[in-house]
Formats: structure tokens, C-alpha cells, sequence
């Protein structure tokens, strides 16, 4: 791997703790890879939320990251620091009202979309479904990826021409989305610009590499519900 220069810390590598099944992991980890950013990723000691892992990243939540005597917890906060520390490729553009449109997405995933998605992990078992719950939420999420549609430019990717924070997030919460409607035996309806996106985003290594990993791990888990 490449050591790209850093601005901040003077540590070798930093560590992220994750687990390839959440999305919010992945979406630091497209970061990270597409960046360049020596680093290893690491489950968190003790499992997620135990008292082991709390005593290094204190809010127990996944993904963490560490560097040096920093300690992270949140995708966007990470996600901003590694953008500063590491500003090449760029991935938040310096003009204010791009960058401004860009965080509007991004909070747009974080805030609407990946909790309706994330209120469905209950449904995955066929013995807890509930069909009226299903058509809600399935109709619900339809409305916001319609939002997205609307909010976004795709050139090719979301608003601008080479990848951004805005797209880091969607790339692995609509894998995760269409894995679950699939298991669910309903229909996954992307708007036709967002269809066009997500294949450019296969082209980007960083996402590729990553999603091919929250593939397998959300198929795993879909599967060990289905018993």
C-alpha cells in the first residue's frame, strides 16, 4: 500500500474497529481504502458495546477509529477527519456551496433513508414478519430515494464528477437495502438516475472491494434468520 502524507497524526496506520455487516462501517472503510490510508481494520475487542471494547472507544460503537490518542465513533466524524487529514483524492470539494450540498446528502442517509432500512432488521426473520409494516416502510423508502433522485446530479456520481462523502454512505445501505427486499420477496426499484450511479460506483476499487465484503456478510445474516 501507498503512504499517502498525512496532516494530522505521525502514527503508522490507524485502526478501525468494524464488522463488515454494518453499513455504517463500510462506509468508513470506502474512505479509508479509497484514500489510501495505511490503516487495519479490526473487530472490536470483546464484541460490540462489551465493557473490553469500551475501554478503548468509550461509546461502544462501531465503527471506531484510532489514531494515535484519538478515538472516533461516528461514520461522519470520521469520515470528515480522515477528509482533512488526508485531502487527496478530494472527496469534500472546497467550494462552500458544494461542500454544503454534499453534507445535505450525506445527512440525508445518516437522518432518513438508513433508518428506514435499519427498522426493518426485525422483519428478516419470516416468523416476525408483518406484511402491513412491510408495504409501509417499503413505500415510505420509495418516497426518499425519490428525494434522493431529486436532490442529487448524478456526474457520474451523486454531485460531482469523482466520488464524495455523499455517495459513501447510500453505496453500502442500498446493498444492504436490496438484500433484505429480496429476502423479503418485494420488488427493489431504484429511480433510473440512482441505477446509473451505483454501476459507476462499482468502477471506484474502494467500493467494490468493500461492498463485495458486506455482501457476504449480510447474505450470512439473512440467512441465519431464515430457520
Amino acid at each position: 500500500m501507498t503512504l499517502v502524507p498525512s496532516l494530522c497524526s505521525a502514527r503508522k496506520f490507524m485502526i478501525l474497529y468494524a464488522l463488515p455487516i454494518s453499513n455504517f462501517c463500510s462506509k468508513v472503510a470506502i474512505v479509508l481504502r479509497h484514500k489510501q490510508i495505511p490503516h487495519q481494520i479490526l473487530p472490536p475487542p470483546g464484541g460490540y458495546g462489551s465493557a473490553k471494547y469500551k475501554q478503548v472507544v468509550p461509546t461502544g460503537k462501531i465503527p471506531g477509529l484510532v489514531d494515535d490518542r484519538l478515538v472516533l465513533s461516528e461514520s461522519e466524524a470520521i469520515n470528515e477527519y480522515l477528509e482533512e487529514c488526508y485531502p487527496n483524492p478530494v472527496m469534500l470539494p472546497e467550494d462552500p456551496a458544494k461542500r454544503a450540498l454534499i453534507r445535505q446528502l450525506s445527512r440525508h442517509h445518516d437522518l432518513t433513508v438508513e433508518p428506514i432500512i435499519r427498522s426493518l432488521f426485525g422483519q428478516v426473520a419470516p416468523k416476525t414478519r408483518n406484511a402491513e409494516v412491510l408495504e409501509s416502510k417499503a413505500t415510505e423508502l420509495q418516497k426518499q430515494l425519490s428525494m434522493l433522485a431529486e436532490l442529487s446530479n448524478p456526474q457520474p456520481f451523486l454531485l460531482t464528477s469523482e466520488i464524495s462523502l455523499a455517495d459513501v454512505g447510500y453505496a453500502p445501505t442500498l446493498l444492504l437495502g436490496e438484500l433484505m427486499w429480496e429476502s423479503f420477496g418485494m420488488s427493489w426499484n431504484l429511480p433510473p438516475r440512482l441505477k446509473e450511479w451505483q454501476q459507476s460506483l462499482q468502477t471506484i476499487h474502494a467500493v467494490s472491494e468493500t461492498l463485495k465484503e458486506a455482501h457476504e456478510a449480510t447474505t450470512t445474516w439473512i440467512a441465519s434468520k431464515q430457520g
